[in-house]
């Protein structure tokens, strides 16, 4: 049986509020709790008739189950693939809900008004809700420090931080060469020197500089929250928020550094704690090194630190868009989320298994869809965001546990709790997608002259 088989109903709390939203879905926070809420999206109606066949629609899933079962795949997929991929340390327990529809249509009223215009075009999907730990605040294994001030969070959407050997030959990664499509789209108003290469990169300079970057200028890529409500993003960009964050008035460029410096060492520090069965005695396709002869880039971040859980999966992925692409054009035509099933069938209850051998070995034996899965997988985490969580502490404890998630700075003592999210799997189609947007970028550039 599932380990969501059984969901549980939902009570909407008083205050709820609204933390953002993807293509597929939107997220709301809870304060009470300590949660959020996530809940699928569907593309809004644009006729009458469109609306009937929403309702309709919305009886037969809710009467057959359907969507509930759609999310319970999903649901499963991120606990027994992704979790452990990313550590659990790392990542959030997840429990399936059940909305009504006087509840659903509660959060779209109260949404009304907060969601952007450009997001508009989809609607909350009946019948697909989750929750999941908020890791805009700290977990309760730190309720008996000595806590003092506000909790800070950092959201921070790294993006793909390396290039299988056959997209090397581009001028730039594909995030930084996205940015003029961007531009000639009209999604952002300026180009940003973030560089999730850099970021990736285990450099002390070229990490700080990507920092930097990403707080100069944070597009979508980089929000600083204050006890769970956004106090500075591509919208607000006061820098005072530092000031309040290490208690001092010092000059703007000093608390910026030491800001950059903080951040990087949160990201590079092993705060997992945990033994890491899906390494062991590993073959060599695990460490990803070595393709056709030809050495490619190897991570070299600290063993366990949350940067390295990212890096380590997008590095499932050796052969790049086009190439994955080419084979789906030569394939037959499957289900988006066939391959979901498939490896979940074949892990199925295993234990003590490396995951990423795994998944690289059923990718070269088994003639199906699971061809496809290092590169979803891989594309899972190159859209993954992460969150560092921190407030400051009086007195260093005695506990050797926690003392491995506190963090000396100029200005005093951080105890730092670090998560991973957006870990849902992708459609089969994210590679004609991928494919697609990569031959406008490319078209882009030679706009600008760029490219031959």
């Amino acid at each position: 049986m599932s380990d969501y088989a059984n969901y549980e109903n939902f009570t909407v709390p008083t205050k709820w509020y609204y933390r953002g939203e993807g293509n597929c879905n939107l997220v709301i926070s809870l304060p009470k709790s300590k949660q959020i809420l996530r809940i699928r999206k569907t593309e809004r109606p644009k006729s009458i008739l469109g609306w009937i066949l929403v309702l309709i629609n919305d009886f037969f899933q809710w009467y057959y189950g359907i969507e509930f079962s759609d999310e319970i795949r999903d649901l499963e997929f991120y606990s027994k693939i992704m979790r452990p991929l990313m550590g659990h340390k790392y990542t959030s327990e997840s429990k399936l809900i059940v909305l009504s529809r006087k509840q659903m249509q509660s959060f779209r009223d109260g949404l009304a008004k907060k969601r952007p215009d450009f997001r508009m075009s989809k609607t909350l999907q009946y019948g697909r809700a989750a929750l999941f730990a908020d890791f805009a605040f700290l977990p309760k294994q730190f309720d008996n420090l000595q806590l003092s001030g506000n909790t800070y969070a950092v959201e921070i959407k790294p993006k793909q931080g390396w290039r299988p050997y056959k997209e090397q030959i581009h001028p730039h990664c594909f995030f930084c060469m996205n940015q003029y499509l961007k531009l000639e789209k009209r999604q952002i108003k300026s180009q940003t020197q973030y560089c999730p290469e850099e970021l990736f990169s285990g450099d002390r300079n070229r990490m700080k500089l990507a920092i930097n970057s990403l707080l100069q200028v944070p597009q979508n890529n980089f929000k600083i929250f204050k006890n769970g409500l956004i106090c500075y993003d591509e919208k607000n960009k006061n820098i005072e928020i530092l000031r309040e964050i290490f208690e001092s008035a010092d000059r703007k460029e000093i608390l910026i550094d030491e800001f950059c410096d903080f951040l990087r060492r949160c990201l590079i520090k092993d705060l997992g704690n945990e033994s890491d069965i899906f390494n062991s005695e590993c073959k060599s396709i695990c460490n990803l090194t070595v393709v056709n002869e030809q050495i490619t880039l190897e991570n070299t971040l600290p063993k366990g630190s949350v940067l390295n859980r990212i890096l380590s999966v997008q590095m499932l992925d050796q052969e790049g868009t086009h190439s994955t692409y080419k084979k789906l054009t030569k394939s037959d035509v499957w289900e988006d989320f066939s391959y979901v099933d498939k490896v979940l069938e074949y892990v199925g209850n295993k234990e003590n298994i490396c995951l990423k051998c795994t998944i690289m070995d059923v990718s070269r034996r088994l003639e199906n869809e699971l061809l496809f899965l290092p590169y979803l997988v891989s594309a899972i985490a190159k859209d993954c965001s992460l969150m560092i969580t921190f407030r400051k502490i009086r007195e260093k404890p005695s506990d050797i546990d926690v003392n491995e998630a506190i963090f000396e700075t100029k200005y005093g003592m951080f105890v730092v709790n670090i998560g991973v999210f957006d870990l849902y799997p992708k459609p089969l189609s994210t590679i004609q997608k991928h494919c697609s947007r990569n031959r406008d970028i490319f078209r882009a550039l030679k706009k600008c002259g760029l490219l031959t």
